[in-house]
C-alpha cells in the first residue's frame, strides 16, 4: 500500500476527528519518522506491512478517543517539542501567550528567581529558561566582540536567572524533568502544593497556569489527568490559595504571571484586590478576545 492509500484509508476511519488528514499525517510521521513534508513529496511510495500494522495501530487508538500528543508521546509548544503522556496536560496554543507576555515584560531584567507552579510537562518554564538566557547570551557575545578585552564584557553572562518549578504529581515531576534535559536547561523542581514546599525561599516571578475549569465541559480532555483541569469554587479555589500564600511571603515576588478562564477576569481582579492588595491587576485578552491572562505587579 502506498503512502497516499494509506492515509485516505486512516482519514475514512477518523469521522469524529475534527481533523482527520492532519491526525492521519501526524499519526504517519511518526511512525516513519519523516516530517510531513516528506509524506506530500512521495504519495506513490511503497509501505512495508510491518509499518502499516504500527500505523493502524496507532489510528484505532485514536479513533476510540485518545489525543494525538498521547499516542505520539509529543507536542510543540514555543517552537520546542516536548515530551507528553497522560500524566501532564497537552500544552495549548493559548499558553504561548502566556509565555510571550511574561518574555516581553521580563526580556530586559536579570538576576531574577522565577517559579513556575503547576509545571506539568515543564513547557512553560523551559520555554522561559530557553529564550531568556538566550537573550542574555546574545548580548554579552556582542559586548565581547565590541570591547573583547574589557572584563565587562562578560558580565552579562553572569547575570543569569535562576528557574524553579513545582508540580503536586510526582509523575508529571518526571516528565517535567526530562523535557529540561531534553532542552538542556537548569532547572529545579520540587514536588509541592503551590508555596507550601518552598519554605524559606523567596521569587522574585512566579508564573502559573494552575486548573481553573469549574467541571469538564469537552470531552476532548477526557483523557488528560482532571488535577489539572478542574478546582472548586467555580474552578477559582487554586488561585485563591496561591493568593493566600504569596501574602504570607517576605519578600514577596514583583510580578506574577497568571493563565486564567475565559470568565474569570472580574473575579481574579477581585481576589487580588482582597488577599494581595499591594499589587495591581491587569488582565489580557487572548487571540480569541477572551479574558485569559492576568499579570500582578507589586506596587511597593
Amino acid at each position: 500500500m502506498t503512502i497516499r492509500e494509506l492515509l485516505n484509508k486512516a482519514e475514512k476511519k477518523l469521522p469524529k476527528s475534527t481533523s482527520p488528514n492532519l491526525d492521519a499525517e501526524v499519526l504517519l510521521s511518526h511512525v516513519l519518522d519523516k516530517p510531513k513534508t516528506y509524506l506530500l513529496a512521495n504519495p506513490n511510495d511503497q509501505i512495508s506491512p510491518k509499518t502499516e500494522k504500527q500505523f493502524s495501530t496507532l489510528v484505532a487508538r485514536r479513533q476510540s478517543g485518545w489525543p494525538v500528543p498521547y499516542i505520539t508521546n509529543q507536542k510543540e509548544f514555543y517552537g520546542r517539542k516536548f515530551f507528553v503522556d497522560k500524566n501532564v496536560l497537552i500544552p495549548r496554543p493559548e499558553t504561548e501567550e502566556l509565555v510571550e507576555l511574561a518574555i516581553k515584560t521580563l526580556k530586559n531584567k536579570k538576576n531574577l528567581k522565577i517559579l513556575d507552579i503547576g509545571t506539568g510537562s515543564g513547557n512553560i518554564i523551559i520555554s522561559l529558561a530557553r529564550n531568556l538566557e538566550s537573550n542574555t547570551i546574545a548580548r554579552s557575545e556582542a559586548t565581547k566582540q565590541s570591547n573583547p578585552r574589557s572584563p565587562r564584557g562578560l558580565r552579562p553572562l553572569a547575570m543569569v536567572n535562576l528557574y524553579f518549578a513545582s508540580d503536586t504529581s510526582k509523575a508529571a515531576l518526571k516528565v517535567a524533568k526530562k523535557n529540561a534535559k531534553l532542552h538542556k536547561t537548569s532547572i529545579l523542581f520540587k514536588q509541592s502544593d503551590i508555596l507550601k514546599g518552598w519554605k524559606d525561599q523567596s521569587f522574585d516571578v512566579i508564573i502559573a497556569n494552575l486548573p481553573y475549569l469549574e467541571k469538564e465541559t469537552d470531552s476532548s480532555t477526557k483523557f488528560e489527568p482532571k488535577t489539572a483541569l478542574i478546582a472548586k469554587k467555580k474552578g477559582l479555589a487554586l488561585y485563591e490559595d496561591l493568593f493566600t500564600q504569596v501574602s504570607t511571603l517576605s519578600p514577596q515576588p514583583s510580578t506574577l504571571f497568571l493563565e486564567i478562564g475565559h470568565d474569570q477576569g472580574k473575579q481574579i481582579k477581585k481576589l487580588a484586590a482582597r488577599l494581595l492588595p499591594a499589587f495591581e491587576t491587569k488582565i489580557y485578552k487572548d487571540l480569541s478576545k477572551f479574558d485569559r491572562y492576568a499579570m500582578l505587579k507589586s506596587q511597593t
